[in-house]
């Protein structure tokens, strides 16, 4: 793998927000551009960013109310905002086509700004989610009202974060994980560490149902399952494969739902096999 470097950080006012991304390689070679899941921040693509900035120039976003990304007035967290901020940032960017790569949220996000961009995204990938969320049914949407309220709790420290980290991502290595609390968490004035998302973008999220974009999405599509994923069961990704006109589908089996960060080794492989094969 590429020796680590650090990412150019560049932001940019847009939509009446401070927009926040990262970007690996140089310009004029072929843009991909990595959307990341709820609650989390650009630098999840760090180990991707870093493998294959030699041959592309990658975009990683953080997208509206997370990571260094201001956050709106009112919770405006549904997907066509999202897909709103990726056309603005697109025509920054100055990018006439592109690999679009999306995690969860992110991969929302990217499967509607394709189906209405077919003439500028040239190949998707979908990691870990289905099209159609029904946020009422997630997990944990108690304590997600409860942070929307009160905001986030604060931790005495990024070991505290990590551990807790750890204990819902058993599938994450350690290196992983610590990359993810170092950019996730902003100091505070009292020495105690807090999430930089907005606390109301899970409980505030409005996904849309997507299913009938996929039969007119006609590009290469790589759809990437997590082996042992509770989000996307391997029926609903075998029934998405079959949906699109031209896909495929990937079950990294030692991955959770953040195969990116679970399994970066076999995620990057898994992505510059699909790129060589759809050039």
């Amino acid at each position: 793998m590429t020796t680590a470097i650090e990412p150019k950080e560049r932001t940019a006012e847009l939509r009446g927000l401070r927009f926040h991304w990262v970007e690996w390689g140089e310009p004029g070679a072929p843009a991909i551009v990595l959307l990341h899941g709820i609650s989390a921040m650009c630098r999840i693509w760090d180990p991707i960013g870093q493998a294959l900035q030699d041959r592309y120039h990658l975009f990683a976003l953080d997208q509206r109310g997370h990571g260094d990304t201001t956050w709106p007035d009112q919770p405006e967290y549904a997907t066509e905002d999202y897909v709103g901020d990726l056309e603005a940032l697109v025509a920054e960017w100055g990018l006439d086509a592109f690999v679009l790569v999306g995690l969860s949220m992110g991969g929302m996000n990217a499967l509607a700004y394709t189906a209405k961009h077919l003439d500028r995204v040239s190949q998707l990938v979908l990691v870990d989610i289905r099209p159609a969320v029904n946020p009422d049914k997630r997990p944990n949407r108690e304590q997600d009202k409860k942070t929307a309220d009160d905001g986030h709790v604060a931790l005495p420290s990024l070991d505290s974060a990590f551990s807790l980290r750890k204990l819902t991502h058993p599938y994450t290595p350690d290196e992983s994980i610590r990359r993810h609390v170092e950019h996730l968490y902003k100091p505070l004035p009292d020495g105690r560490w807090a999430n930089k998302h907005d606390p109301r973008v899970s409980y505030c999220w409005k996904p849309g149902n997507l299913w009938s974009e996929l039969p007119s999405i006609d590009i290469p599509v790589l759809i990437v399952r997590g082996g042992q994923s509770y989000v996307l069961s391997g029926e609903v990704a075998e029934q998405m494969r079959s949906t699109f006109p031209n896909a495929q589908l990937v079950n990294i089996a030692a991955a959770g739902h953040t195969v990116p960060e679970d399994q970066p080794e076999a995620f990057i492989a898994t992505i510059e096999t699909f790129l060589a094969a759809h050039p």
